[in-house]
């Protein structure tokens, strides 16, 4: 036993001489590289549990602003359905009950999330004025020319490329600045130019339709 113990005791002696001596700037870099590795293992906790807690503030957040905003699409889905609009060709149409004058007309269809009629070709035409509740009413429509001569839908400022003027309309002069469906059998389908001030009914339009 005193033989073995001797002999581990040279061998551990031989290995401890072996090792390398370190100076005492060495020994400051080890001992500063050891804090620092320590030092960034604690930042990276820190910034991780950060991050956990703000995912889940975000994911809370985001949850309440989608619930939010289904809340009020339900909201103006409920809108559209008690408004009765009309859905035809991806566009949604309300046909006012009420008479007002055109600027109150144009006011009213952007206050209930649509604007006032637009109207892009005969096919759209036809069936707006086949649909049209009272087929013995004027309905405004968003034509005008307040610069005279120059038709423009207030939708857009566009000029419009489908003209079903009546017979002797669309040309009378500054008095008659806005456009209208007229009625009658004859000429429901017709477009009129007609004093802005005068309370017909009216019909609004919108892309955004369920």
């Amino acid at each position: 036993m005193l033989v073995v113990t001797s002999i581990l005791l040279v061998c551990i002696c031989k290995y401890t001489m072996c090792l390398p001596c370190l100076t005492n700037e060495s020994k400051k870099s080890f001992n500063d590289t050891r804090k620092a590795l320590t030092a960034l293992e604690t930042y990276i906790g820190e910034t991780i549990n950060t991050l956990e807690s703000n995912l889940g503030t975000l994911k809370s957040d985001v949850g309440s602003k989608i619930k939010n905003l289904n809340g009020k699409l339900n909201v103006l889905e409920d809108d559209f359905s008690k408004q009765r609009w009309l859905k035809y060709n991806g566009h949604c149409y309300y046909y006012a009950n009420q008479n007002c004058d055109w600027f109150t007309a144009e006011r009213r269809c952007r206050e209930i999330g649509g604007y006032i009629l637009k109207v892009d070709n005969s096919s759209e035409n036809t069936w707006i004025s086949d649909n049209k509740p009272n087929k013995n009413a004027f309905y405004w429509i968003g034509l005008t020319d307040l610069k005279e001569g120059d038709w423009r839908w207030t939708f857009d400022q566009s000029r419009p490329t489908y003209k079903p003027w009546q017979s002797g309309f669309g040309a009378r002069g500054i008095v008659y600045n806005c456009g209208a469906y007229n009625y009658g059998s004859s000429y429901f389908r017709l477009w009129i130019d007609w004093d802005c001030s005068s309370n017909i009914y009216y019909i609004c339009e919108s892309n955004f339709c369920f």
